[in-house]
């Protein structure tokens, strides 16, 4: 466009010159000769990627996991386990049950993966059921053989102690005892199998108006009971980092402890899902006894989803071990979770329950 412009004045000066005999001749009444019209290209429209675990939507090359495989570990519950590394990173996480009545975590990480997570331990019956359809990498410390074989048949890359000898991505923590003192340097980890594994699949499903807010009612807060531990979840607000302000929670206690990660600050969640299942008893340990197993594949139960501070009863199904956990409501439409991260409580039925807290201090068990 430039040189365009140099032309035309170069022809101008050179009518001048000359007299403008062209340009009286051409045109007696003096009419001016239009200046060429100079577009401006559109900007381009920005385009987003949907996170798969969370709905939330980054501007296309902002967030580098999003291509990566997802992490996933067995985490430590105890007192002796606590405080955890990073649970508010994760996308998703399971809160399942042990043996004696106890719960250990199986979180998810993807769009959000931190330097270091810990401390890990030993694999259980239901981990590969749960972690199958997210594809990527799955950390634990040991287990009984046919709860590894299990998890080594889902076709994901298999994580320990021994697997990693030679890659410096697993440490001991000083300042912490055994066994509660196994860490691992989770981008690292995430970094050296990006090439093995692909992305997430999506599972479960999101949007801007959750169903729970849609077609649900308003409720301040929920318990759910294990056998040997209470896990409450409190109305509130938090800052997440998907987001500039701040926004609805669910706040998460444990037996009456508001539960901290590492660094000090409060578990939160934007989803909290309470499953109904049914827990297979017949492996029995000779220290610890029966070690429950959730019975997810192939089954179906009763769904309580709270999301943005509203409750809605639905159902969960699943398939085989790579389908995903899916979520209906009543009338078998898809049932939405609010846009972030989930924590799912699998509550063993009969013997743990659920009591919801709505305003007017109701409850339902």
């Amino acid at each position: 466009m430039r040189a365009i412009k140099i032309s035309s004045l170069f022809l101008i000066a050179a009518l001048t010159v000359s007299g403008c005999t062209a340009a009286a001749d051409e045109d007696p009444v003096g009419t001016a000769t239009p200046s060429p019209v100079v577009t401006q290209e559109p900007e381009p429209e920005p385009v987003y990627v949907t996170a798969a675990l969370t709905g939330v939507e980054y501007l296309e090359g902002e967030n580098p996991f999003l291509d990566m495989p997802a992490i996933s570990a067995k985490i430590d519950n105890t007192f002796d386990g606590r405080p955890q590394l990073a649970l508010n990173d994760a996308d998703i996480v399971y809160v399942t049950r042990v043996e004696v009545g106890l719960t250990r975590l199986l979180p998810v990480w993807h769009s959000r993966v931190p330097i270091e997570i810990g401390p890990v331990r030993s694999v259980r019956p239901v981990d590969a059921s749960i972690v199958d359809p997210f594809n990527g990498v799955f950390v634990y410390s040991g287990g009984q053989v046919p709860f590894k074989s299990a998890a080594t048949s889902t076709g994901l890359v298999i994580s320990d102690e021994d697997t990693e000898m030679n890659n410096e991505t697993y440490f001991r923590e000083s300042t912490r005892k055994a066994p509660w003192n196994l860490f691992f340097r989770a981008q690292k980890l995430q970094e050296l199998y990006r090439n093995d594994q692909p992305a997430p699949n999506v599972g479960f499903q999101f949007d801007a108006i959750p169903s729970a807010v849609s077609q649900g009612v308003v409720v301040v807060g929920l318990d759910v009971d294990y056998p040997q531990l209470t896990s409450r979840w409190d109305l509130g607000t938090a800052q997440f980092p998907w987001e500039t302000v701040p926004q609805v929670a669910w706040s998460r206690t444990q037996n009456g402890t508001p539960h901290l990660q590492f660094g000090g600050d409060q578990v939160v969640a934007k989803n909290v899902v309470v499953m109904e299942v049914v827990h297979d008893l017949s492996f029995v340990d000779p220290k610890y006894g029966a070690i429950p197993k959730a019975k997810l594949e192939n089954n179906e139960g009763i769904a309580h989803v709270f999301s943005d501070g509203y409750y809605i009863q639905g159902t969960w199904s699943k398939g085989s071990s790579e389908d995903p956990i899916r979520l209906a409501t009543s009338s078998g439409q898809e049932l939405k979770l609010a846009v972030g991260n989930t924590w799912v409580e699998m509550m063993d039925i009969p013997k743990s329950k659920l009591i919801i807290e709505y305003p007017e201090a109701q409850t339902e068990g």
